[in-house]
């Protein structure tokens, strides 16, 4: 496949060739090939790698709003979720699948229920994906004990080890809701099949509290001692850290999936430490959440958010320039997702974006990562390709009929509305 008189993110004009799954060469030498795609008037930028998110839980946009975050998961999200089954996963899979591609997210690390269905949908429309079932300590919609959780987590685990697009992990929920016995056991199953482990770290300062309580000790320093960290694992939000915690967090190579419009709308108080982050050498990724905290897949709004954050937080403009943001949303979410991606370079993964770029808010066109961070929306994705395969092209998905698909999947979500209302009637 030729990609033809594209625009590069460091402004040159080029012909990009890939071969299979893989950039093969970048040149100014125009040759023949098979799928020739015109690149006039487009910037092809690598796509984004969302490291947190709850894909299916489109289902639940726009409901709950404006509460605090235990009060919208006790009141809103677990009650309805009591009506979750594998269908409801599957078309609330299918909306935010389709609002990935529009949005140029090529992967997502995702954690949630039912994740055959989850990895069914990645696998129709051609996307990437992390997944692994939420394990608690408590009754999910998949299991009664978390036990059952991890032979589901097991079997999903040897079912898609040698996946090209679907990789497994193990996700517990979060230190407040699995205990060190369940959290060790999860560790023992991604050491086992040496896959990622997922979970909610020190999101709120509530948690913080709570551990403390619970055990005498923060979060961080309570997965230290009972032996969790390990560079396998990718730390949800990780707000509420200290110095010693990032410094700690370095030590063991955990990753860390920045969520900063979540964080945001749901008051988490603080603002995750970037700055020290970086300092001491922690892999910072860039994720979206699940929509009914977001409310939507827009890694652009992100990147911006992220930034515009951080520099208000620390009275400092200089800070979270618009290159490491970038860097977070992109090359940084493909390694700690295990991909060879993120950047626009022969040898790397062809997962890539391409970008309108004759809009009025793109002009005048001085700086294509500057324009990213602080100008674009997920509206400008004019093209996806992941994997080496045209997914949408000038605006059209060509995977499936998604008219036709989000249809079905938003009568399935008022359908599962309705029977919520009725229980809690």
């Amino acid at each position: 496949m030729l990609i033809k008189n594209v625009i590069l993110p460091n402004k040159k004009r080029a012909n990009v060739y890939i071969e299979g799954n893989v950039i093969s060469s970048i040149n100014e030498e125009a040759k023949k090939d098979d799928w020739v795609i015109d690149g006039k008037g487009k910037l092809l930028m690598p796509a984004f790698y969302n490291t947190h998110t709850h894909l299916s839980m489109t289902v639940f946009r726009g409901l709950g709003e404006d509460m605090w975050l235990k009060d919208w998961l006790e009141k809103i999200i677990w009650p309805m979720e009591k009506n979750i089954n594998g269908e409801y996963v599957y078309w609330g899979a299918i909306i935010g699948a389709l609002e990935l591609i529009h949005s140029g997210i090529a992967a997502i690390a995702d954690m949630y229920f039912y994740m055959e269905e989850v990895a069914r949908v990645l696998e129709l429309l051609g996307l990437r994906g992390v997944l692994g079932t939420t394990i608690f300590d408590f009754p999910s919609p998949e299991a009664e004990t978390p036990e059952e959780m991890l032979k589901i987590a097991e079997k999903f685990a040897k079912k898609y080890r040698d996946h090209e697009l679907i990789k497994p992990s193990v996700a517990p929920h979060a230190p407040y809701t699995c205990s060190p016995e369940t959290l060790m056991k999860a560790k023992e199953l991604a050491e086992k099949y040496n896959i990622l482990l997922q979970i909610h770290l020190a999101e709120t300062r509530w948690e913080v509290y709570e551990i403390q309580k619970r055990y005498g000790k923060r979060p961080v320093k309570l997965l230290e001692d009972i032996g969790f960290l390990g560079e396998n694992v990718l730390a949800a939000h990780s707000v509420w850290l200290t110095k010693a915690e990032i410094k700690t967090l370095a030590r063991y190579k955990v990753k860390v999936a920045h969520n900063p419009v979540s964080n945001l709308k749901l008051a988490s108080g603080g603002v995750m430490p970037f700055p020290e982050m970086l300092e001491y050498g922690v892999l910072v990724t860039l994720g979206t959440d699940g929509v009914a905290s977001n409310n939507n897949f827009d890694m652009f709004e992100e990147m911006k958010i992220m930034a515009i954050a951080q520099k208000n937080h620390r009275w400092n403009p200089t800070i979270a320039k618009a290159e490491e943001v970038f860097k977070v949303a992109t090359e940084n979410g493909a390694k700690a997702l295990g991909f060879k991606a993120g950047r626009v370079e022969e040898g790397y993964l062809a997962d890539l974006m391409l970008i309108d770029l004759d809009k009025p808010h793109l002009k005048p066109f001085y700086d294509p990562i500057t324009l990213a961070v602080y100008s674009m929306r997920a509206s400008d994705v004019d093209g996806l390709i992941v994997n080496g395969n045209p997914i949408m092209l000038n605006r059209k998905v060509l995977v499936s009929d998604e008219q036709k698909l989000l249809e079905k999947a938003e009568k399935k979500a008022f359908e599962l509305y309705e029977k919520s209302i009725k229980d809690q009637s």
